[in-house]
């Protein structure tokens, strides 16, 4: 499992059904590979967004535990947060808005973004709650952006 999901890996676009056909048994696998530094970056990034693809619920959950991870490198957990979206939709409003008030920038940053794809009123209202109390520029920015996305 491990060789052909790093075969997947190597490749820059890989069709959702690759993964899928997978089965759950992948995503331990991917969550391991994002973690282990003989992996080159880019695999390990892509490692993340597959988990998105696989579409069984404990890639969601996976997600979710790497988001709110903070002892995991920002770029896998900013990947993750926008992973989640992709991978559970509305469903992963709520673990995203906790993020929000996320220590790191990067996270706080990438969680508006993938907030901003989702849309709809629940984001807006998280998005507009955060705006006044977020110090910095780059994430106020991200944070207006999503209100743009989000825009009915």
């Amino acid at each position: 499992m491990r060789d052909e999901a790093l075969r997947l890996l190597t490749q820059s676009q890989v069709a959702g059904s690759s993964w899928r056909r997978l089965g759950p048994e992948v995503v331990p696998v991917l969550a391991a590979l994002s973690e282990d530094p003989s992996v080159p970056d880019a695999q390990r990034l892509r490692a993340v967004t597959a988990l998105a693809l696989v579409e069984v619920p404990q890639a969601g959950q996976t997600l979710q535990a790497m988001m709110e991870d903070p002892r995991r490198p920002a770029d896998v957990r900013t990947r993750a947060a926008a992973a989640l979206g992709q991978c559970l939709g509305f469903e992963a409003v709520t673990a995203l808005r906790a993020r929000l008030e996320d220590r790191d920038v990067r996270i706080r940053e990438a969680v508006a973004q993938a907030l901003g794809r989702l849309g709809g009123q629940r984001v807006r209202e998280a998005l507009e709650e955060r705006l006044p109390l977020e110090d910095v520029p780059q994430v106020r920015e991200a944070l207006q952006q999503g209100l743009t996305l989000a825009e009915p």
